[in-house]
């Protein structure tokens, strides 16, 4: 009991590091830059990036806590109790899910009925009988959600490789405001094909702008550790050239694009009352004082999604560089830190007990920020018109 004591007050002061995040390094980036641009206060955007995480935890997590090491047991069972939140995650990454994606179209037809779900969504929360904490918690863990599947286009498809000219990568909304039906671009939009195929260029792995060294582990040779995708990634105003600093422009202008993306997704979802609402109920939501019971569940969430996302090497990759990542995966993946000194090895240690220690016991006490997915089908119901069977889209006319 000392120790997990230990473990989460030490890394509760990690957690105040000016520019630290606990998702994905880039979609809690993302999500935390929504909120403050919209004014939620610290509690909102936080539940904002739970929401956004969850996506991830039903999906990637959950292969590694089935795999890990760890006595990640609670992770595992959660989510065997609820098998049809982990079917609809997989279909909010904008992965070319079985070569499912034929056409401009088809992102169009996903973009419009995600957008039209969520609004949807947000305005039927006010005429459930719950309490008003279960409906905020609803309205920002859906937004989160939704945002995760909008980050993730311009992470996991070639639409930063396009020729825009100068200036910033426009949004896939603003471009098809002055250029009309997708189907009539210049352009063919590809996504990564997931699960990847032997043999092909096009595939998740090597297209995704996931982390910001954009390197990758080969599925069919995981023992080799991380491979350049910078060969896949030549094209576009800020071309990656195969070094350090050449990558992280290519990736930031990703990030870029999805954050601008992402700031677009609330406004549109706003232009529909009831969601405006919700939204405008939820944001400026304060935990401390009122709630502390969901205050300390919403701590629980987030240094669940830390550990968790440390261990499955989705903090920034496999070998992270965000400020806060160093030395996660080196305990975590069961190797020895190889630098960064008395800090690194600090922060790996405390890490470790995380997900042996206090994991287990948070996602028993984090309650309603995970349990709303089971109680209320929130990813299901995001995805209901374009989620079908056999991990393939449902889409137009197929």
């Amino acid at each position: 009991m000392a120790r997990r004591i230990f473990a989460i007050a030490a890394i509760a002061s990690l957690l105040n590091l000016p520019a630290a995040a606990f998702d994905t390094y880039w979609h809690a980036h993302c999500s935390r830059a929504v909120g403050e641009h919209y004014g939620f206060t610290e509690d909102a955007w936080k539940i904002l990036q739970l929401g956004d995480f969850s996506p991830d935890f039903f999906g990637p997590v959950a292969e590694y806590a089935a795999s890990s090491r760890f006595d990640l047991s609670s992770v595992t069972d959660m989510q065997e109790r609820n098998p049809r939140v982990r079917g609809a995650a997989i279909f909010l990454h904008f992965d070319n899910l079985n070569r499912d994606f034929r056409g401009n179209a088809d992102f169009d037809l996903l973009f419009t009925h995600l957008l039209s779900t969520t609004r949807k969504l947000l305005a039927g929360y006010g005429k459930l009988h719950v309490d008003e904490r279960t409906r905020k918690v609803l309205t920002l863990v859906t937004l989160g959600a939704s945002l995760h599947a909008v980050q993730d286009f311009y992470s996991h498809s070639d639409w930063t490789h396009q020729n825009f000219g100068s200036g910033r990568v426009p949004t896939w909304f603003e471009y098809r405001k002055s250029h009309g039906d997708p189907g009539g671009w210049s352009f063919q939009v590809r996504s990564g094909l997931y699960p990847p195929q032997p043999g092909a260029a096009d595939t998740h792995t090597h297209m995704n702008h996931d982390n910001s060294r954009l390197r990758y582990i080969d599925e069919a040779d995981p023992a080799a550790g991380p491979v350049a995708q910078a060969a896949y990634h030549r094209q576009g105003s800020v071309p990656a050239t195969g070094d350090e600093g050449g990558d992280f422009a290519h990736q930031q202008a990703a990030v870029d694009a999805a954050i601008t993306a992402s700031v677009e997704w609330v406004a549109k979802v706003e232009e529909d009352g009831g969601a405006r609402d919700a939204i405008e109920a939820a944001r400026k939501w304060q935990l401390r004082g009122g709630d502390s019971k969901l205050g300390r569940e919403l701590a629980a969430g987030w240094y669940t999604q830390m550990a968790l996302s440390c261990a499955a090497g989705k903090w920034d990759g496999d070998e992270p560089t965000a400020k806060g990542g160093f030395g996660c995966r080196d305990v975590l993946g069961g190797r020895t830190a190889g630098g960064g000194g008395a800090a690194a090895s600090l922060t790996s240690q405390l890490l470790g007990l995380a997900a042996t220690l206090f994991v287990p016991v948070a996602l028993r006490v984090t309650g309603l920020f995970w349990d709303v997915h089971g109680r209320y089908h929130v990813l299901e119901q995001l995805t209901a018109d374009f989620a079908g069977d056999g991990g393939h889209y449902r889409l137009a006319g197929r």
